[in-house]
């Protein structure tokens, strides 16, 4: 017996042909088989069933009281909203002028009649395995094709080859986005802030193709950065009608990617326009010629890897310290360094965007090793002034601690510039601890071994029953822990929790993010050890945060500095 191989499902099958007593057989034919058939004797009703249903494949005869088989081919075919199946035309008429007029109309295949059982349903399973086959391509993951440095998404001339090879379906669709508020936005930024806001946009664009690629519906088959203010996406439907489809996942991407952004402490709401474009070969033409256009009156043709890379080499990365105060005492204790990218005329980059740009250019170990370097550095000068009670807290990437010479290279520094391992908090991320939990607890001993401290960074629930067995001595509480505190039942009961299997261990914890000084009424209830945040201070230059140091040197440190 032969059975549809094209999805779990039963596959449906539209049979249109004037003869109801043959059109009758064709369908125990297909019954007998598996398969579900829809049957219709005029050309408009089989139309309107192919709408309807959207079978898997059409028989379609040639001789129907409203109208030719071939217009049926040809309005069904030339139908854009429409999942356009497979059409097998059957005829009485024989002869090559007949094939080669069906060739020409579209059908994907060509019988005569009187037509055998087992003639037609080969010719079935040909045409829905040829459809499987084509399914699979374009449900298949996409070739890794070169990428455009500053939204990742693939350069224009890939995406126009890849129109070209699946344009003429008419399942296809391709949009523009733009980002209205581009120009606005370097007039007021800068251009890398600007650009920031691109890679934002091109990160939810790859989320949002990431999401259709997976459902049966619809792919995001291919995403292009344009140039300028504007990406395109090109999208191919499996199934359904492509216009009613299109319309609820533009709706969807318009509302992903009007989202408030927030970088570098800014909130901001991207104005975004999405236009259908008809015309896919006039579209890919003019893509090309903005690309051109674009590359010619770039301000700055630079990827923002490349001016990381100049910046770092040209002392524009500074380090800045937050201060970490004891909650007993209120006295600072240490600091976290932090970095910052001073780029001439604009505001300074701030971490979360300097990091990114640094992990998706392959510059983290060339600026994880700066920072380590320059943190170190900073401590042996404080420990030189006789600042001899404050450790330095530094945050480690996971491109330093895969690294085979990490714990040597990092011993180098550390005799460099004459330190005590005692001073350095270490700090790794929860997640990578995770991730690779046998390896962390070989690395964190090592440290542990050498002198070192070691955080948990961002500290959540993930590593909660892992603690015990951990060679740590901080837990830095994650700010989602912190924020808004003291309304948040739940959140203080796990904080509570936490802070008193670590103060069972002999761990102390840190809450980052401190903003209210409700916050921190709650914080000294539950005996937390320590904090920072805004609360207290904002990160401060090494000299503004000697200043202060030195101004509350003996006395109780208040909020924002000022010593009593």
């Amino acid at each position: 017996m032969l059975m549809s191989e094209t999805s779990a499902t039963v596959t449906t099958i539209l049979v249109i042909d004037s003869d109801a007593d043959l059109a009758a057989s064709y369908g125990e034919w297909f019954s007998l088989n598996g398969f579900a058939i829809l049957k219709a004797t005029t050309g408009q009703e089989g139309i309107q069933l192919a709408k309807l249903h959207y079978p898997q494949l059409i028989v379609c005869g040639v001789g129907l009281p409203d109208m030719d088989g071939y217009d049926v081919l040809i309005r069904v075919k030339s139908h854009p909203i429409n999942n356009i199946p497979p059409i097998v035309i059957l005829t009485g008429y024989g002869g090559s002028g007949e094939l080669r007029r069906s060739m020409e109309q579209g059908a994907d295949d060509y019988l005569s009649k009187p037509v055998d059982s087992k003639s037609f349903l080969r010719a079935v399973q040909t045409q829905l395995s040829k459809r499987e086959q084509l399914t699979k391509y374009f449900r298949a993951q996409p070739v890794e094709l070169p990428r455009d440095p500053l939204t990742s998404a693939i350069s224009c001339r890939e995406f126009k080859d890849q129109i070209e090879t699946i344009r003429q379906s008419p399942w296809s669709s391709l949009w523009v986005i733009q980002l209205r508020n581009y120009d606005a936005l370097q007039t007021s930024y800068g251009l890398i802030f600007s650009q920031l806001v691109l890679q934002a946009i091109g990160q939810r664009l790859r989320q949002w193709q990431q999401r259709h690629r997976d459902k049966s519906t619809l792919v995001a088959e291919s995403l292009a950065y344009v140039g300028g203010d504007r990406c395109a996406v090109f999208l191919y439907a499996l199934c359904g009608p492509v216009e009613d489809v299109c319309i609820t996942a533009t709706t969807e991407l318009k509302t992903d990617l009007q989202l408030p952004l927030v970088l570098n402490n800014h909130h901001l709401i991207p104005d975004i326009h999405i236009k259908a474009i008809s015309d896919l070969e006039l579209a890919t033409v003019k893509i090309l010629k903005k690309l051109g256009r674009s590359a010619a009156s770039m301000v700055d043709p630079l990827s923002l890897a490349e001016r990381l890379r100049r910046g770092i080499r040209q002392d524009q990365l500074q380090l800045y310290f937050q201060p970490q105060v004891e909650l007993s005492s209120g006295q600072i204790i240490g600091a976290e360094a932090l970095i910052r990218w001073l780029i001439p005329g604009e505001p300074p980059l701030l971490p979360v965007q300097l990091i990114s740009i640094a992990e998706e250019n392959g510059l983290m170990p060339l600026l994880g090793e700066w920072i380590l370097k320059t943190a170190l550095q900073q401590l042996a000068h404080w420990q030189k002034i006789q600042l001899s009670g404050i450790s330095i807290a530094v945050n480690l990437s996971v491109y330093q601690l895969r690294s085979l010479h990490f714990i040597d290279r990092l011993m180098e520094m550390v005799e460099s510039a004459k330190v005590s391992p005692v001073m350095i908090d270490l700090e790794l991320p929860e997640r990578l601890i995770i991730e690779d939990l046998s390896r962390s607890k070989l690395l964190l001993a090592e440290l542990h071994h050498r002198g070192f401290s070691t955080a948990i960074d961002d500290f959540g629930s993930g590593c909660l029953s892992h603690l015990p067995y951990l060679p740590v001595n901080i837990l830095k509480l994650d700010k989602c822990f912190v924020r808004d505190l003291h309304r948040n039942k739940n959140n203080q009961v796990i904080v509570r929790a936490i802070v008193e299997m670590a103060q069972g261990l002999n761990i102390s914890t840190v809450a980052s993010g401190v903003e209210t000084a409700k916050e921190l009424s709650i914080l000294k209830q539950l005996k937390c050890h320590s904090m920072q945040g805004y609360l207290f201070s904002p990160a401060l230059t090494a000299k503004d945060f000697e200043r202060l140091l030195l101004e509350s040197s003996g006395t109780t440190v208040k909020p924002n500095g000022k010593s009593s």
